[in-house]
C-alpha cells in the first residue's frame, strides 16, 4: 500500500538575501560612484567636443570633423561614450593614490588608441602628418580635459575614488 501526503503543497523557497547588507549596499554606491565619474567624463569630452566642431567649423584648421547632421550626431556619441567609459576607468585607475603617471598613462592610453584608430580610419597615400598631429592632439585635449575634471571633482568629494 502507498501512502500519499495530502498535505497543501509548499510554495517556492524564496531567494535568500546577502547576508551582509551593507556588502550590497557597498557595491551600489560603488557602481553609483562609477556611473557618476563617466557622466562627469562624457560632459566634459562632449564639451570639448562640441568647441572642437565649433572652431574647426569656422577655421580653416584641417581636422577631419563631419559637416553632415548625421555625422555630427555619430561624432558626438562616440566622445561621449569615450568620455563615459574613460570616466569609469579613470576611477579605478587612480584609487588614492599618488602617483601622477597613472593619470597620465590613461590619458596617453585612451588618446593614442583614439587617434590611431582614426588615423587608420583614414589612411592613404596623400595623408598629411599636421592631420596626424591635429587629430593626435585633439585626443590628448580630450582625454586630459575629462583628467583634470575628474581629478577636479575627487577633491571636491563629489566623486569617491576606489580604495
Amino acid at each position: 500500500m502507498v501512502i500519499q501526503n495530502l498535505s497543501a503543497p509548499q510554495p517556492p523557497a524564496q531567494p535568500s538575501v546577502p547576508a551582509d547588507t551593507d556588502e550590497a549596499v557597498s557595491i551600489a554606491e560603488m557602481r553609483m560612484e562609477s556611473i557618476k565619474a563617466g557622466l562627469l567624463g562624457a560632459g566634459a569630452i562632449g564639451l570639448v567636443a562640441g568647441i572642437a566642431w565649433a572652431i574647426t567649423r569656422f577655421t580653416p584648421i584641417p581636422l577631419p570633423l563631419p559637416n553632415r547632421p548625421l555625422a555630427w550626431l555619430i561624432n558626438l556619441a562616440v566622445a561621449l561614450s569615450s568620455g563615459f567609459f574613460f570616466g569609469v576607468t579613470y576611477r579605478y585607475i587612480v584609487r588614492t593614490d599618488d602617483n601622477l603617471h597613472l593619470g597620465s598613462g590613461a590619458v596617453g592610453a585612451f588618446a593614442l588608441v583614439r587617434s590611431l584608430g582614426q588615423i587608420e580610419a583614414t589612411w592613404d597615400d596623400s595623408f598629411a602628418f599636421i592631420t596626424w598631429l591635429l587629430v593626435t592632439g585633439e585626443s590628448f585635449l580630450w582625454f586630459a580635459t575629462a583628467r583634470y575634471t575628474l581629478d577636479w571633482a575627487i577633491g571636491k568629494r563629489w566623486i569617491t575614488p576606489l580604495d
